[in-house]
């Protein structure tokens, strides 16, 4: 929300949250795997997981201090005929209540709605908890509400009911704060719309808040957007949308359900770490305003990571910064990505000190830079380098969780390997080509759970969605073509449709693949056309 405030600062005209509250099962999911569709469950992740020690480490009060920091930048993002929809436990909305009167004033509290469902199991010791709540609050009092219609069908006619086309006799009552026997209970475990997620809201519920609470055009945000169905509801009511979630599945099922809209209008999809990790790296090492400060605090951001990695530092070298056992340690910048020409000059000093590994940290990866990791999978640019070098190279993952201090304590850091994936690119005629996957091999394979593993009977099984831009231009992704896996169609393309160049010319043509889990790769490939 804060790399927000600068351009859209007072410009949202409606939010709609429903944060998670309580348990961990709001980050875990059932996701499906390969043509079969046999269902797993998915634990939340290590990033999950530490979220969720921030928000309940000390009860209840942290969780009240999350929701208060993240609820003064939603106002700040409000514009001033916006509203705000909290979504929450019956159990915790009064607390919340007194949180947003003070963030937004009472005097802008509009409503408390009861959202009813039935569900089974009932107590024996108290009434059945069958609701949820929904606090309805606005920046100013000239916010913008529709009010909603609900019509009610009769079996005889009586005073003021009307004939519909159909012959049946119906009032129109304007709807109250008692959302209860209607079109917005909950279904979701029978429905066309389920994703896995355990906490998923139906459309017919975002819908109703939608239409009361905007007009088209204007701009629908939701912040804890899990599955995405505030964005997939807003775009087939016309609205523009920001959504974010911290869960790489969250957004990968949300752009699947955004693709699956007929015509649905573009959009991005966004990742923020490399800001985020350039403030970490301030705060924590000090900002660089001099040439002597800059270098020490490179110096203790690489001894920091080499810490972290269980590695000693190495002085006197130029592209080598430690010594883990036998094998040599570069650690790539905080703020960009490790290059072809960083790698090589790392591969180069390795040689030249007689060494025969080198481990390569980073947080981004060059484009096409990822590859095989290990000495059964050969091939790509720069193992075949190493190769010929005699060195054997190993491309390891720097995690965010080294941003969180907490994480670090309590020694939840581990670095992964690169996923490898494999493609060709075959020209049809002069002008046309067509690209197969041919192999993918998703990373530290030890560490998927025994269940995953047993289910899964071809490399392809790993994968869900993956896309092709035809003429990457080291900016944004551009979706020209993509294929992925439904829960109606679990079948998954391996080879693309052919793509007609318009005019002769050197092409990049960028892959992006997503697995079972979430997780994406990426790899460029160079075709010239004439």
């Amino acid at each position: 929300m804060g790399s927000l405030l600068e351009k859209f600062a007072g410009k949202i005209d409606l939010i709609y949250i429903d944060p998670p509250f309580a348990t961990g099962a709001d980050f875990s999911f059932h996701a499906e795997v390969g043509d079969s569709g046999e269902e797993i469950y998915k634990e939340r992740s290590v990033i999950e997981e530490k979220a969720y020690r921030d928000t309940w480490g000390r009860g209840f009060d942290s969780y009240m201090e999350m929701m208060y920091q993240r609820l003064v930048v939603m106002k700040e993002l409000l514009s001033e005929k916006g509203s705000i929809y909290l979504h929450c436990d019956p159990t915790a909305s009064h607390k919340i209540k007194l949180v947003m009167d003070g963030v937004f004033s009472s005097g802008n509290y509009n409503n408390e709605i009861i959202w009813g469902y039935r569900t089974q199991g009932v107590s024996k010791k108290w009434w059945p908890r069958k609701h949820d709540v929904l606090l309805f609050y606005s920046r100013r009092d000239n916010f913008v509400f529709h009010p909603q219609i609900e019509r009610q069908f009769y079996s005889k006619p009586f005073r003021h009911t009307k004939i519909d086309e159909d012959g049946r006799h119906y009032i129109d009552t304007y709807l109250r704060d008692v959302w209860d026997h209607d079109e917005t209970r909950p279904r979701i475990s029978q429905s066309p719309e389920r994703t896995g997620y355990p906490t998923q809201k139906p459309e017919s519920l975002l819908e109703r808040i939608i239409k009361a609470s905007s007009n088209e055009g204007d701009l629908v945000a939701d912040f804890f957007c899990g599955s995405g169905t505030t964005m997939v509801t807003a775009e087939k009511l016309g609205r523009r949308w920001i959504g974010c979630d911290l869960g790489r599945y969250g957004i990968h099922v949300s752009r699947k359900r955004m693709l699956d809209i007929e015509n649905c209008k573009p959009f991005e999809v966004l990742n923020l770490g490399k800001y985020e990790r350039q403030y970490w790296q301030g705060i924590t090492f000090g900002e660089e305003k001099t040439k002597s400060q800059s270098e020490q605090s490179l110096y203790e951001y690489l001894a920091f990571i080499l810490k972290l990695y269980g590695a000693q530092p190495l002085p006197g070298t130029l592209h080598l910064h430690g010594k883990k056992g036998n094998a040599m340690v570069h650690i790539g910048a905080v703020d960009a990505p490790v290059t072809f020409d960083e790698v090589e000059e790392a591969l180069n000093e390795c040689a030249q000190l007689k060494q025969s590994e080198l481990h390569i940290l980073g947080w981004e990866w060059e484009m096409g830079l990822a590859g095989p990791n290990n000495e059964v999978r050969k091939g790509g640019l720069m193992h075949e380098t190493a190769k010929t070098k005699g060195i054997k190279l190993l491309l390891l993952q720097i995690p965010r969780e080294v941003m969180e201090q907490q994480a670090v304590d309590k020694g939840d850091i581990r670095f992964f390997e690169l996923a490898y994936l494999k493609a060709s690119v075959k020209k049809t005629s002069k002008l046309s080509v067509q690209v197969a996957l041919e192999d993918f091999v998703i990373p530290n394979y030890e560490l998927i759970p025994e269940d995953v593993r047993e289910k899964v009977s071809k490399w392809s099984d790993y994968i869900d969605y993956w896309a092709v831009d035809w003429n990457f231009q080291n900016d944004t992704f551009m979706q020209g073509w993509v294929t992925y896996r439904t829960r109606k169609d679990r079948s998954l393309k391996l080879e693309s449709d052919i793509h007609d160049y318009s005019e002769p010319g050197k092409y990049t043509i960028l892959l992006k693949v997503i697995d079972i889990f979430g997780n994406d790769t990426s790899q460029a490939i160079e075709v010239e056309v004439s």
